[in-house]
């Protein structure tokens, strides 16, 4: 039940279950549901909503127009009762029943400080409050709503500026500045995000139209704090993309580090000197972010200093400090001070001839005396920011210097950020540098991780776009690790390259790996190479019995490579590579002999490491044997392996193992496995490929296989395509299959292929021969496999008993299938025995059982990865909303079954969703769409030839052909299913139809009135069953309309039944009775249906591969 839904912002919008209301009689009648609306949380007094609509009438004739407005209102909406409560004193809307409000919604969100919430306020804010309407009582909400949108704004902006998001930011303080143009604030926010967006043509518009506006609109010019901002970002902004590094890609992600840095950077502008140090591996993107940092803080106008050391020059002192000395503007200087600059920056006696020549350094104080005169040039104008790019490499006496700037008691407004390698060893006195820092506490650290997928698709597509982006970026960050260096690099490499569909690794990204690799030890180099062929993060317990070591020494190489960055500790004390490129480069730097012996030594090590239970690491154990070149070996392992995924259902890792066994066998050895293989392909949904892998056995096998095992293969074949709906060709391999079994006097066989046959005859509808095999199935002593295969006989029954309405019998057949199963530990079979308890339930009217029935058949089904199971399970879910009127929630539910039958061919589940949800649509008057579902549904039905939900099916046509006004199309109809029900004995569809043909020949005029009850009163006798009776006597009633008896005793027989179940056929039919019920409430949708059932509708697409096949 949608309810209704008002849009009051920017327009005025009313709609009911999502259909526009048009029909309401004038503005006042509209502004009143507005108003209830607007006071949604609380009751209005009569007097003050006719106070505020009537202000210039007395109070009896505002109260008199206002009891005019609610019948008028009234009468165009007869509905609104429902919604409204209204009392002699008072009004207002009910808030259990669903109404939605763009305000509301509006309000609540502007409440919040998330950037989720704030975007949706801006989106749901389409304009002013009820534009068009002036009422007094408007203005005052009206303005408050207004001015709450702007401080949404701000607040978009404040955010959005903080995470670096310029463009974003811009497109909000526009907004700002179309709600008010003369706020002076709202121009320097554009200004200043303009110059961050490296658009200083767009920064000089904002300033001339502020400049503009004020002059022609007020006579004044723009605020003194406005021309410093206006010369400072002139002065500074226009070398951004220069201090920026030149970089054609945005900054991606780093938010987090950003905050970090500009927390560091305030309190250096309080006079708290400090470094902040960007650590990471090559690559990481250090230097970028602290040029970007660099760059932000120019367009601040703010003074910056830049410069990088590098491994050729480490011997050549104060190289670092030079670079900044060059890059800042020389400010006057005592000569004194500037002598001894002049030992950095000899130029400046070209420029001065007359400086005295510095005197040599012998004394300690000297040195002290030099610093000075750097730190006087340096911080001449404050606060400053420093970066050093690649400390790692920097000279001693560089790093002595900074320590001067940085000492205890200096109240400078210094920052220094330097960015480092941590993937190199570290000099001992950059160690001692940072040690002191630290002790000091005069340091903040940041180490940068890798970015993460979401940020790499954002970099790939800043680079190729967004298409090849969504196409690529997964197997692109598994490639890079999400190192942006290497992403950048492999981007323009494919942009250069020939083949635009996919890319490759950029060759500087293997250098980069390579030269890493390459600074380690021999033995280092060893322990590398074999976790490199072991795939996965490892221990060193396990590497130390891999590599014949003592455990102590291979840590002690871990944590050594760990420091590199070549490999990084995970949880439980496993070591890994950092990526995945580096275990490649790893792995392929040795040829294919050694790389053989790697795995051969790993898959001995892990028998030896897991010689207690050999379970968990028997695929790993087979995979290493395999890439030893040893499958003989790897058997066992994948046969233990694939025996793991069995019993935890993992179906998808067992089909891997069993193709890996059937791949590694000969082929009179694989029977066993390939029929296992096509039991897993059924489960997931892939009989197509189940199929395949028979057919194929059954012909590469030849004369070398057993008469047992092809007949086996033919009784396995045949189930196949009994699911597929290719019932004869399915009885054809399953007959032959029995004659063989039948030949050799074969009970375990016998058991398979006649409960199969069972099966098969069971789909067509063929119960004589389902019993005939069931009996055959019965008198067979015990056999092999016989828990499993009692399982299915059981189910055969109980699926019998229910087709003929006989609940109780096959309640108790299913509860026998249930209790093997659960001794076999067969979750297959309990939630298909669940399933059918669920329609059993349903249709016995106890509906709060079936739903428990159908939400365990889901969890149970998604748990084994029972793709077909999971979707049976939504398709009785949409029959249980269907059966209680909520067609908005069965809809979903069968129209995700309907795709799963489709993508599966499971034409039989295909018919009988469409038979449902042509059933909802002729429920809601959708005559002509399900004609068309329906009558796809009897055409599959008719090709498959099942009986049982042709039936079904056909009498839902019927009573879609008597609202037609079709009566005999519809009688015959009607006939044809008559016949079918009592060929499978189905006495529910009996009645029902016995029932509608009554009625349909009346109509017709081939019976009279009395000879149509004299019937009913015969089936009345006949059929003494609750359900039977209230469908009788309802029918009784609808003939003689005026009979006070009927109705009371029709009416008692419904009432009873739709307060038991909530069915929607009871409500109907009290409502044509007169009796009022309330509405039923169903149950919510469980999570795993709702996350899977989303479509509304059965597309076109669907509808057109049903064609296909039907042809």
């Amino acid at each position: 039940m949608a309810g209704y839904s008002f849009q009051l912002l920017g327009s005025l919008r009313i709609a009911l279950d999502d259909a526009a209301v048009m029909e309401i009689p004038g503005k006042k009648a509209v502004l009143l549901l507005a108003y209830l609306i607007l006071t949604y949380d609380m009751p209005q007094s009569r007097k003050r909503i006719a106070f505020d609509f009537w202000p210039d009438s007395t109070e009896k004739q505002a109260l008199s127009n206002l009891r005019k407005l609610i019948h008028d209102l009234r009468e165009c909406l007869p509905q609104i009762d429902q919604y409204i409560t209204v009392t002699t004193a008072y009004m207002h809307w009910k808030q259990e029943l669903p109404c939605r409000s763009d305000v509301r919604e509006f309000e609540q969100a502007a409440q919040g400080n998330t950037l989720y919430e704030l975007l949706k306020a801006e989106e749901l804010y389409r304009g002013e409050l009820l534009p068009g309407f002036y009422e007094e009582w408007l203005s005052e909400k009206r303005e408050l709503l207004a001015q709450t949108y702007l401080n949404v704004l701000d607040k978009l902006v404040a955010i959005l500026e903080s995470q670096r998001e310029f463009s974003s930011a811009l497109v909000f303080a526009n907004k700002l500045l179309i709600q008010n143009k003369f706020r002076e604030e709202t121009y320097r926010t554009l200004m200043r995000l303009n110059a961050l967006n490296k658009d200083m043509a767009g920064f000089a518009q904002v300033y001339e139209q502020l400049s503009r506006v004020l002059k022609t609109e007020l006579g004044i010019a723009p605020a003194e704090e406005t021309l410093q901002l206006y010369r400072k970002l002139l002065q500074n902004g226009g070398d951004y993309q220069a201090a920026a590094g030149c970089s054609q890609t945005p900054l991606i992600g780093r938010i987090d580090e950003w905050g970090s840095i500009l927390s560091v950077w305030q309190q250096a502008k309080e006079g708290g000197t400090s470094m902040l140090l960007l650590k990471g591996e090559t690559g990481i993107g250090k230097t970028r972010l602290a040029l970007e940092f660099k760059a932000w803080v120019e367009s601040q106008g703010i003074q910056t200093a830049f410069a990088g050391c590098y491994p050729t020059v480490r011997s050549l002192a104060y190289t670092p400090v030079t670079g900044w000395l060059r890059s800042l503007p020389l400010p006057r200087m005592n000569p004194v001070w500037m002598s001894e600059l002049a030992r950095l920056l000899p130029e400046l006696f070209e420029r001065f001839p007359d400086l005295p020549m510095p005197t040599p350094i012998r004394e300690s104080w000297q040195l002290n005396k030099w610093y000075e005169a750097i730190e006087r040039m340096l911080l001449a104008e404050q606060p400053l920011l420093l970066c050093l790019d690649d400390i790692q490499w920097s000279d001693k006496e560089t790093l002595q210097f900074i320590s001067y700037l940085l000492r205890s008691g200096s109240k400078a407004k210094l920052l220094v950020i330097a960015t480092m390698r941590n993937d190199e060893y570290e000099d001992d006195a950059v160690g001692h540098f940072f040690s002191g820092l630290r002790i000091e506490r005069n340091i903040t650290e940041i180490e940068l991780a890798p970015l993460n997928e979401d940020d790499t698709k954002r970099l790939m597509a800043a680079i190729v776009g967004i298409p090849l982006a969504d196409l690529n970026s997964s197997g692109l960050y598994a490639d890079t690790g999400g190192n942006p260096l290497f992403i950048v690099e492999t981007m323009r490499e494919w942009q250069t390259g020939r083949s635009k569909s996919s890319y490759r690794l950029s060759p500087l990204v293997k250098s980069v790996v390579e030269a890493r690799l390459s600074r380690v030890s021999p033995d280092s180099m060893q322990l590398i190479s074999v976790a490199a062929a072991a795939g996965r993060p490892v221990s060193a317990e396990l590497m130390a019995l891999v590599m014949e070591m003592k455990e102590e020494m291979v840590l002690e190489q871990m944590e050594q490579l760990v420091q590199l960055k070549i490999m990084q500790e995970f949880g439980d004390r496993q070591y890994g590579f950092t990526h995945d490129i580096v275990r490649s480069v790893a792995y392929n730097r040795k040829n294919e002999s050694r790389r053989r012996q790697y795995h051969l030594q790993i898959a001995h090590g892990l028998i030896a490491f897991h010689h207690r239970q050999l379970e968990p690491a028997a695929a790993e154990i087979a995979y290493h044997f395999e890439l030893a070149g040893m499958g003989v070996e790897a058997v066992p392992y994948y046969e233990l392996a694939a025996s793991v995924a069995e019993n935890i259902y993992a179906n998808e890792t067992r089909i891997k193992y069993y193709r890996k066994l059937c791949l590694l066998l000969p082929s009179e050895q694989i029977l066993p496995y390939l029929m296992k293989l096509g039991e897993a392909w059924i489960i997931v949904g892939n009989w197509i490929e189940a199929e395949k892998s028979y057919r194929q056995w059954l012909e590469r096998s030849g004369n070398s296989a057993t008469l047992r095992e092809r007949s086996l293969c033919d009784v396995a074949l045949g189930n196949c395509l009994r699911l597929q709906g290719n019932y004869e060709e399915a009885n054809v391999y399953l007959e032959r299959a029995l004659r063989c079994f039948e030949l050799t006097d074969d009970p375990s066989g016998l058991t398979f292929v006649y409960t199969t046959l069972g099966i098969l005859h069971y789909y067509m509808g063929n119960y004589n021969n389902v019993l005939y095999y069931l009996d055959r199935r019965m008198e067979l002593a015990d056999a092999e496999n016989q828990g499993r295969e009692d399982c299915r006989l059981f189910g055969i029954i109980g699926h019998l008993f229910y087709d003929q309405c006989e609940y109780d019998q096959a309640i108790f057949w299913i509860k026998k299938q249930i209790s093997v199963a659960t001794e076999n530990k067969d979750k297959y079979s309990i939630e298909q025995a669940m399933g059918l308890l669920a329609m059993i339930y349903m249709d016995m009217d106890e509906m709060d059982r079936a739903y428990a029935f159908i939400a365990d058949k889901m969890e149970i089904s998604s748990s084994i990865g029972d793709r077909m199971g999971f979707a049976n399970a939504n398709g009785m879910l949409g029959r249980y909303y269907w059966y209680l009127g909520h067609y908005a929630q069965a809809t979903p539910c069968i129209v995700f079954c309907l795709e799963e039958a489709v993508a599966i061919q499971d034409w039989r589940v295909a018919a009988i969703m469409l038979s449902y949800e042509g059933r909802c649509l002729l429920a809601q008057q959708r005559l002509e769409d399900a004609d068309i579902l329906l009558g796809r549904s009897i055409r599959l039905f008719k090709k498959l030839r099942t009986p049982y939900f042709e039936c079904e099916a056909l009498y839902y046509v019927s009573l879609l052909r008597q609202r037609q006004n079709r009566y005999e199309s519809a009688a015959e109809i009607a006939e044809e299913a008559l016949q079918i029900a009592n060929r499978l004995k189905r006495k529910d569809m009996g009645i029902n139809l016995l029932v509608l043909l009554v009625h349909l020949n009346t109509g017709l005029g081939r019976i009279s009135p009395g000879e149509a009850m004299n019937r009913m009163e015969r089936m009345k006798g006949q059929y003494p069953d609750p359900q039977e009776q209230a469908s009788i006597r309802y029918a009784m009633w609808k003939l003689n309309p005026g009979s006070q008896e009927q109705r009371s005793a029709a009416h008692l027989l419904n009432e009873e039944l739709y307060r038991k179940s909530g069915k929607q056929l009871y409500f109907e039919r009290c409502r044509d009775l007169n009796v009022i019920c309330p509405a039923a409430a169903a149950r919510p949708m469980p999570p795993l249906a709702a996350d899977a059932a989303q479509a509304e509708k059965v597309s076109p697409e669907i509808l057109d591969e049903i064609d296909h096949y039907l042809k």
